[in-house]
């Protein structure tokens, strides 16, 4: 009977410095690479951010804009901050969910949006509004040219009342006990 043949084991190959410094080199290029890229690509503005329906978004503030032209209670429609974008239904980060005065400020981390973003939404040709007249009890939309009006700001300061302020950019972020009052008198 033949004898099989024991093979011998083949000294371990010691790795060279090709192999040690290899994976660390590749791991160094890769994190730089994300690096420049996120520098160099900007990401979209947040104002353009389409939330997802399924998203559990865990940042959520209803401040309330109170809108009064000339001297008569307004409400905002419930379509601010929803539009079509190629052929989708998009839902803006600030908008309402219902005619009303609350606004609803919704994303995936806290963020600080103020009036001048919520004025970018909801005059988005800058020259126009759009509220509701309530007055006979049954909701009639309305168009309001901004031209036609002097528009002033205040909001509801810890000082316990409304504060004017000469811009909007003066209001403060907004929180969820944030009240600002958009005043609009005829010309």
């Amino acid at each position: 009977m033949p004898k099989r043949k024991v093979k011998e084991e083949k000294p371990r190959k010691k790795l060279g410095k090709k192999q040690i410094l290899l994976p660390p080199v590749i791991a160094g290029a890769a994190t730089l690479a994300g690096i420049l890229i996120m520098h160099f690509i900007p990401h979209p503005p947040v104002l353009d951010v389409c939330l997802r329906k399924e998203a559990a978004d865990t940042f959520n503030v209803y401040p309330r804009i109170q809108i009064i032209v000339d001297g008569h209670a307004k409400l905002m429609p419930d379509n601010i901050g929803k539009l079509s974008k190629a052929g989708k239904e998009c839902l803006r980060i600030i908008h309402t969910d219902a005619i009303g005065d609350v606004l609803h400020v919704q994303y995936v981390r806290p963020i600080r949006l103020t009036m001048d973003d919520f004025i970018k939404i909801y005059s988005h040709d800058n020259r126009t509004i759009s509220v509701i007249d309530n007055s006979t009890g049954t909701p009639k939309n309305e168009i309001l040219v901004l031209k036609d009006f002097n528009v002033e700001y205040s909001y509801f300061s810890e000082k316990g009342a409304f504060t004017r302020v000469s811009k909007s950019s003066d209001i403060p972020p907004f929180t969820n006990d944030l009240v600002v009052r958009v005043n609009l008198r005829s010309k």
